[in-house]
């Protein structure tokens, strides 16, 4: 006897595993709970999970194929036997944790039939991380403040109601100015400000390295400026302060690989010895400094600190303005000058962004309208210029342990691209 297996029986056989395998991590979060708690059993573990995922796929299989309406009725009978566990326990767990994972479980098999594999498996992911994620949450939670709070919502908003509203055209003498464009720049500002206040609120000053580490793949500028500051308001945190901003400029000199080899790999290529050469010279004075400041360090996350202004919205848009300010000179310049002046244009870009002119030198030097050489010059020269200006940040808003200290990588880039730039003849 011979079964013909349609490919539909496969792909539904596929479904029920995959919504079993979701199910299973979220259960076993939840088994492993029960130990942590010394429960001896919960409503719902790493078997029933896995079968409410299942059900999930399941329900809306027969509703799609045989009977209609057959999903509500399934999902209000979970509702149902849910809301009554939550009834018969709420006098020894008044949380209805298990109980939401139980009906998220359940629109996670109807996901998996619908074939948004991707989005239902980072949504388990999504509700495994949040329940195991419990302590930490609840000791985060235990130390935010109403300040804070209000803090919040001025953050959202500024990157989440204003933004969206603010017009994407340029205008102005030579159009040098774009809203959008500068609310972005002060939206970065606010990011780094904020992450930073609550990073020093949850796990004291020391945490500051993560800043200038996570906000280098944004702006290692916006990092300069915000870690400056508040080196200068608490020079306690010099220290974890330098070791970020440190950290940022380091990240910045691979992101220029990573953007000029998604267009022009030769250009990455030529980029590859400077940058890497000044990154190691990088790396070895981070080490230095680290290991010399390194009791210091410690005695920074041990200092209480109390922050007055945790978002300090003035001073985001005191950074908008001076980007605004730079981005008008740069546009006239460039009006004046004309396309002759690339490497001009490159150190006026790398005033602003390294990205934008990374970007334009790949793209020319790929299609061949400019040399190999050109863009390779160009990009250093605003790899340099980028350093300089944010060097200017922390001379002028920082402190001098930071304009001493921060004066090595800064010498560094410059010498590593000059000796370049003469040694090759370029």
């Amino acid at each position: 006897m011979v079964f013909n297996i349609e490919n539909e029986t496969y792909r539904l056989i596929f479904q029920i595993l995959f919504a079993g395998a979701l199910g299973l991590i979220i259960g076993l979060e939840r088994e492993h709970r029960i130990g942590e708690e010394k429960r001896k059993e919960i409503f719902a573990g790493i078997r029933t999970f896995p079968f409410i995922t299942v059900f999930g796929t399941l329900s809306t299989y027969i509703t799609d194929k045989y009977i209609d309406g057959f999903l509500f009725l399934a999902f209000g009978g979970l509702i149902i036997l849910t809301l009554l566990n939550f009834y018969l326990e709420y006098s020894t767990d008044p949380g209805a944790t298990t109980e939401i994972a139980t009906f998220l479980s359940f629109i996670l098999g109807v996901l998996v039939y619908y074939q948004y594999y991707y989005v239902s498996a980072f949504l388990a992911v999504f509700i495994t991380l949040l329940l195991a994620l419990k302590p930490a949450l609840e000791e985060f939670a235990r130390k935010v403040s109403y300040e804070d709070i209000i803090a919040l919502i001025k953050f959202a908003l500024v990157s989440v109601v204003i933004y969206p509203l603010l017009p994407d055209k340029d205008f102005g003498p030579f159009n040098a100015f774009n809203l959008k464009e500068i609310w972005k720049i002060i939206i970065i500002v606010s990011t780094i400000d904020f992450s930073a206040y609550l990073l020093i609120r949850w796990k004291g000053a020391k945490s500051i390295w993560a800043t200038g580490l996570i906000g280098g793949l944004i702006s290692s500028t916006a990092v300069s400026y915000d870690l400056a500051k508040k080196a200068k308001n608490y020079p306690i945190l010099s220290q974890s302060a330098l070791f970020g901003i440190s950290l940022a400029w380091l990240i910045m000199n691979f992101r220029v690989l990573v953007l000029s080899a998604a267009i022009n790999l030769q250009l990455m290529a030529h980029l590859l010895f400077p940058i890497l050469t000044a990154s190691l010279l990088h790396v070895t004075v981070i080490f230095y400094q680290y290991k010399k400041g390194e009791g210091k360090l410690l005695k920074e996350s041990d200092k209480k600190i109390e922050f007055k202004n945790p978002f300090e919205l003035y001073n985001a848009i005191q950074f908008g303005v001076i980007y605004a300010v730079i981005m008008f000179l740069m546009k006239a310049l460039q009006v004046y000058l004309g396309n002759k002046g690339i490497y001009l244009a490159s150190f006026i870009s790398g005033v602003i962004d390294v990205d934008a002119i990374t970007l334009s030198l790949s793209s020319l030097s790929a299609k061949g309208q400019i040399g190999i050489e050109v863009a390779v010059i160009g990009v250093l020269i605003a790899v340099v210029s980028n350093d300089i200006f944010k060097y200017f940040y922390i001379y002028i808003f920082g402190n001098n342990y930071l304009r001493k200290n921060m004066l090595p990588y800064l010498l560094i880039i410059m010498v590593v691209v000059g000796l370049y730039v003469l040694f090759n003849g370029l």
